[in-house]
């Protein structure tokens, strides 16, 4: 079973799409009265509760499955467009939006695009630096000094990369020219939070029994 599952994921024709993300054909499938969805201007609309009560001398029971776009606007060549009331009913029976073969296209170049992040080094190497000068400084009675760097660790890297770098990147759009400054400001944002999550986690692990004094006080 966990084979199959991994050929189908290695194999699968089209990126999976999220949740409320449908294709054509996918409205194709909902073309009756009884399930019964339309697309309007690239949005997914399920008016299978709707139909019921339409006005029965404009039946648009044959837009079932389809594209009701240029219909809706024009009152199915009537040249008369819906009244603002009806645009407004649209969002009642709002289910999804429209995936189109660009869309899909630029799903695929994402998931194909090599990312740019480190999860192993930060988190392993984070772990790893903590916990084992943890035990070196519990075994020399230095628990002291320990809290003290990782104290100070935790605030540069909250200082720093998450409140320093996200001032930075909202003040740029204000300043242009801050663009040219040659440093990846967004992934050092990301691989240091890493660092600050673990260590803060790994910190909380470590005081735990002091935290609860202090919740009890």
């Amino acid at each position: 079973m966990i084979i199959n599952l991994i050929l189908t994921l290695l194999f699968l024709p089209s990126p999976i799409l999220a949740a409320g993300q449908y294709t054509i054909d996918d409205v194709g499938l909902h073309s009756t009265e009884n399930d019964c969805w339309m697309i309007y201007d690239n949005n997914i609309y399920d008016f299978t509760q709707y139909l019921s009560s339409h006005d029965k001398f404009s039946d648009i029971r044959q837009w079932c499955g389809s594209d009701m776009t240029e219909d809706f606007k024009t009152k199915a060549d009537l040249d008369r467009d819906h009244l603002s009331h009806s645009y407004a009913m649209l969002d009642v029976y709002y289910i999804g939006e429209l995936v189109t073969e660009d869309t899909t296209s630029s799903m695929r170049e994402k998931m194909n695009t090599k990312n740019p992040y480190n999860l192993i080094v930060p988190l392993i190497g984070s772990l790893l630096f903590y916990w084992i000068s943890y035990f070196i400084c519990k075994r020399s009675s230095k628990i002291l000094k320990f809290n003290a760097f990782w104290n100070t660790v935790l605030f540069l890297t909250l200082l720093i990369p998450s409140l320093g770098f996200g001032i930075f990147m909202i003040v740029r759009y204000m300043f242009p020219n801050l663009y040219n400054i040659d440093f990846d400001f967004m992934y050092w944002h990301v691989e240091l939070s890493i660092v600050m999550g673990v260590v803060a986690m790994s910190h909380l692990i470590q005081r735990f029994k002091v935290y609860l004094v202090q919740i009890k006080n």
